[in-house]
């Protein structure tokens, strides 16, 4: 009946009851106590109209004492002053007494009708009395005295106020009557709430007997089963199904830890899968690590060497370097020498030309003077012919002829042999000046050669300190590359310090998954 009913629901209906039997007993208790407290209020009316009664009772007293003082004195003969004193005091006295009983019988409930009679034939008594005694004292302030002392006055006064004494007594007597069956309702009422009271506790403590039943079996049972869940999950215990009772809010909730427990067991059997994977990706990063740092250091070692061999070699290019500039300078002196040898030795095949022309000039004035020595010598054998024709006339001619024909003959031989020498000088100035052409075509290039050098120092001397240069940013390339590599090798250390950690953290992972227990169908 209850299986499918909600927590809410159950609550409402404990709640619905529990509220059920408290209204009941409030309402018994209220009707009872209503009825109670109207009989109690109805009884302290009336007995404060009895103690208004007394009053009135009293103020009577003091009339008839200021009556009686009254006519004391006028008996004495004192003054009427003294005498109207006592009788208005008495008068007074019988006012207040008619308003409280005028008070009285108003007061009396009208559930009360013998008694409301009670009270209203007293108040007609009162007032025929209050007629009398008025009129004794109006008697009594006229110092007459008459008609508050005659017998027939006095006797109707003594009826009169016998008859309301009487009805006073009736009525106290109606009140204390009434105060006791008020005492025996009061009483009855008691047993009777005792009695209920007695019933209401055997009904509630039945319907907490019940609630109790009900919320043990809907909620605490339940809840007790969803603990003991937790608890084996907390233990790590994950291999008991969760039980499932009923459709109500705990049932749902056990439903939910078992949706849970089902979620822990896969999430517990991913974890110790990826632990395991993690572990072995930890010892890999670890031997990883460990060869990588080996490498590192052998690294760095070899970029220190690399380094001291940089900074040599750089050393060296510098030298280099300086030594090409400086060759480069000796190349531009050089070159401005062989431009001055060059510029000489053109000089000097010009000196050449100019005296291979001046031999040529020359070899063509000797060839002048053999052909006039040829010409004289053929006339001086001409002028011998003509000599030795003329015989002893011509014989100082034929002298003279034979004079110019040898001066001819050795002007001829002198001329061949200044030809010969001409000739020789003439050759070995054509040779001279061939071998000042080649020695100028040399010159101009080893020129051009000393300025190829030239050239060629001053790119290799631009190209020595770009390599310099160079040299310099590779050297601090390696600087930092061997900083680097340091950073590295600390890298690699605290790498391998978080590998480790990470080992480490995954072997306390496996420790703390392993506390979980699955199914041995999830793995």
């Amino acid at each position: 009946m209850f299986r499918n009913l909600s927590v809410r629901s159950g609550l409402l209906l404990v709640l619905a009851v529990f509220t059920a039997a408290l209204m009941v007993a409030i309402g018994v208790g209220w009707a009872g106590t209503r009825s109670g407290v109207q009989a109690f209020e109805s009884q302290l009316a009336f007995n404060d109209a009895m103690l208004a009664l007394k009053q009135a009772e009293i103020r009577m007293w003091d009339n008839r004492v200021a009556l009686a003082v009254a006519h004391r004195n006028l008996l004495r003969g004192d003054a009427k002053p003294s005498i109207r004193s006592q009788t208005e005091r008495a008068d007074k006295a019988m006012s207040d007494a008619q308003a409280i009983l005028e008070k009285v019988v108003a007061a009396v409930p009208a559930s009360r009708p013998d008694d409301r009679q009670t009270a209203a034939a007293m108040l007609d008594a009162f007032k025929a009395y209050d007629v009398l005694v008025r009129r004794g004292g109006a008697s009594l302030a006229d110092a007459d005295g008459a008609d508050y002392s005659g017998n027939d006055i006095v006797n109707q006064r003594n009826r009169l106020l016998a008859e309301m004494e009487g009805l006073m007594k009736k009525l106290f007597a109606s009140a204390e009557s009434r105060s006791q069956a008020l005492h025996g309702q009061t009483v009855g009422m008691q047993r009777a709430a005792e009695g209920v009271a007695a019933v209401l506790v055997v009904l509630g403590l039945g319907m907490l007997a019940g609630c109790w039943w009900f919320i043990h079996r809907q909620i605490v049972a339940p809840l007790r089963e969803a603990g003991s869940v937790l608890e084996r999950v907390a233990e790590g215990d994950l291999t008991q199904r969760v039980p499932l009772r009923s459709n109500d809010e705990i049932g749902r909730l056990l439903a939910s830890l078992g949706t849970m427990q089902e979620g822990l067991v896969r999430m517990v059997v991913q974890v110790r899968q990826g632990v395991q994977e993690i572990s072995t990706g930890a010892r890999e990063i670890a031997l990883g690590n460990s060869d990588l740092s080996g490498r590192t250091e052998r690294q760095a070692a070899s970029l220190e060497q690399t380094a001291a061999s940089m900074d040599q070699l750089s050393s060296t290019v510098k030298q280099n370097a300086d030594n090409a500039r400086q060759a480069n300078q000796l190349a531009v002196g050089s070159m401005t020498v062989a431009q001055r040898g060059g510029t000489a030795v053109d000089d000097v095949v010009a000196t050449m030309q100019a005296i291979a022309d001046s031999s040529r000039r020359i070899a063509e004035i000797v060839n002048v003077i053999d052909s006039i020595a040829f010409q004289t010598n053929i006339l001086a054998l001409n002028a011998a012919v003509e000599a030795a024709r003329a015989g002893e006339q011509g014989r100082g001619f034929a002298v003279v002829a034979g004079e110019v024909r040898a001066l001819a003959q050795r002007s001829a031989t002198a001329a061949k042999e200044i030809k010969s020498l001409i000739g020789d000088s003439t050759e070995k100035v054509g040779a001279g000046s061939d071998q000042v052409g080649r020695a100028g075509t040399t010159m101009r290039e080893i020129v051009a050669s000393v300025q190829r050098v030239t050239d060629i120092m001053g790119e290799i001397t631009a190209a020595s300190q770009e390599q310099a240069a160079g040299i310099d940013q590779v050297n601090q390339a390696i600087v930092q590359m061997d900083q680097a590599t340091q950073q590295n090798a600390a890298l690699v250390e605290q790498a391998a310090a978080a590998a480790a950690s990470l080992e480490t953290q995954t072997r306390q992972l496996q420790q703390a998954v392993a506390q979980f227990r699955v199914p041995a169908a999830a793995g």
